[in-house]
């Protein structure tokens, strides 16, 4: 199998993979949860979660 033969084949096969994602997403697309953003347990601050806390890390360094 020549080269110009191999790439043509690759674009085929992913012609026909965007036709099942799109097919897939249209199927699943209100079933699929949402992650909402972390939240601290230590100052209630969005983005972040308690260990990486820059409040905690502040009080740490004085």
């Amino acid at each position: 199998m020549d080269i110009d033969t191999k790439i043509a084949r690759v674009k085929e096969l992913i012609a026909k993979r965007e036709e099942l994602d799109a097919e897939l997403q249209e199927l699943f697309a209100g079933s699929l949860k949402e992650r909402r953003a972390p939240k601290c347990s230590n100052c209630g601050d969005a983005g972040h979660r308690a260990s990486a806390c820059p409040s905690k890390q502040a009080v740490a360094v004085q």
